[in-house]
């Protein structure tokens, strides 16, 4: 599932004073520099150590312990705007973005920012950042980036006879047809994604 931004910057701060052998700060205190409530702070903390990001002695926030060490980086394409609705063109925009190198293992992708609210069911929304794995083919099933009559969409893949059904999930949405008179291609499969707060 991953980590949002927020909680990276926790992690990185947590790293920071972890590396300084500094004792590590209270949740309020936590909260007060990152400009959150005790609550707020509390959920963080208890999605990076379900992660495996952060070890803790039950019941304290004080003692913690780095688990993970940081990722690797790798810098990615952000190709621009994909739509998880009615297909929009395919928007390339020149900029990179810095991801864990284990989103894709060593093999090619790329990143698009998700418009549209289409594959909410499945836990994609409106603004989330899509990783891609780039590759012509897909299983039933699996999240596509696909070109249709060269306008770009994100759904769900399924070949049906001598047609292509690509699925919102979304129950108030109705599925996207590609019949063989028209130009399909399909430029990769998600694989990760991120979502800032």
């Amino acid at each position: 599932m991953g980590i949002s931004d927020k909680q990276l910057a926790i992690l990185n701060y947590l790293r920071e004073i972890h590396s300084k052998k500094k004792a590590v700060p209270s949740i309020s205190e936590l909260g007060e520099f990152f400009d959150m409530s005790q609550q707020a702070m509390s959920k963080n903390l208890k999605r990076l150590e379900r992660e495996g990001f952060i070890k803790r002695q039950k019941g304290r926030y004080r003692n913690f312990t780095i688990v993970k060490p940081e990722p690797r980086a790798i810098r990615v394409p952000l190709l621009g705007k994909i739509a998880a609705g009615a297909p929009i063109e395919a928007i390339e925009v020149p900029e990179e973005i810095d991801i864990p190198e284990s989103v894709f293992n060593g093999q090619d992708g790329f990143a698009l920012r998700v418009e549209g609210q289409s594959m909410i069911e499945d836990g994609i929304h409106h603004g989330d950042l899509v990783f891609v794995k780039r590759q012509t083919t897909a299983f039933n099933g699996q999240t596509v980036v696909a070109l249709v009559n060269g306008e770009a969409t994100l759904k769900r893949y399924y070949h049906e006879g001598d047609r292509i059904r690509l699925q919102p999930a979304n129950q108030n949405m109705k599925p996207l047809y590609v019949f063989p008179d028209q130009d399909f291609e399909i430029r990769g499969i998600v694989v990760s994604l991120f979502r800032s707060f």
